[in-house]
């Protein structure tokens, strides 16, 4: 007599879930921001010094671009938070109790996706008819605290991919080469936390090194979406 394997409980009735909707976030999120990215393209020239008297005036002429290059980062953020859920539970199986790491890893990357959310508010505010009249003063603080917030939330974005890596290279929660990607992730978003320091060059708020270091954790967030998917 062949006798039948037993599956668990909680595999058995959410193994298909785990994967399905996990990585459809993870991939919602990405896109989303991939795509809020894009938006730069529909800009009438780069962006001027929050200080640039016409600083107002570039607003007013791309209102619809940077409006909907804020939202698609928002949307893209709540995206990544459903993600993180699905992530920590990964974690905690592979980790078992009492899932000390999995617990840091969701808690700092829904502080991370709350300060990217943050930090759109303030652009978002720069987009609103009342900010046609405003002073260049006025506007280079409310940019500025755009800047500092959205280089903050890295930090946290930072100690998440390090408790993913650690708990992916040693219970093998994802694939080893996924483990040091989330190292590089790690890595890479600690160093754009500096970017609050340097007020020109590469790593500058606006500088080109600063927005490579934040396309790193993409590396991350698409393969693992997909081999959540893959293992459903």
């Amino acid at each position: 007599m062949t006798r039948r394997r037993q599956v668990p409980a909680n595999d058995a009735a959410g193994g298909e879930h785990f994967g399905l909707e996990g990585a459809v976030a993870g991939l919602v999120s990405a896109a989303l921001g991939i795509a809020g990215g894009s938006m730069e393209v529909l800009l009438t020239g780069p962006w001027p010094t929050a200080s640039d008297t016409g600083y107002a005036a570039f607003l007013l002429a791309n209102r619809t671009p940077v409006l909907a290059q804020s939202l698609l980062f928002v949307f893209s953020s709540a995206a990544l938070i459903w993600f993180l859920g699905y992530v920590r539970s990964l974690l905690h199986r592979r980790e078992g109790e009492p899932g000390t790491l999995a617990g840091i890893a969701f808690a700092a990357g829904v502080l991370g996706a709350g300060l990217n959310i943050l930090g759109q508010a303030a652009q978002i505010t720069l987009t609103l008819p009342s900010q046609a009249g405003v002073s260049p003063g006025v506007a280079a603080a409310v940019a500025d605290l755009c800047l500092v917030t959205l280089a903050l939330a890295n930090l946290p974005a930072g100690v998440m991919f390090t408790a993913v890596a650690v708990v992916a290279l040693r219970k093998q929660a994802f694939p080893a080469p996924l483990g040091w990607v989330a190292a590089l992730a790690a890595a890479a978003s600690f160093v754009s936390t500096l970017s609050v320091i340097p007020e020109a060059g590469p790593l500058s708020p606006v500088g080109w090194l600063t927005t490579v270091l934040r396309l790193v954790p993409l590396l991350w967030y698409v393969p693992a979406a997909i081999f959540m998917l893959r293992r459903r």
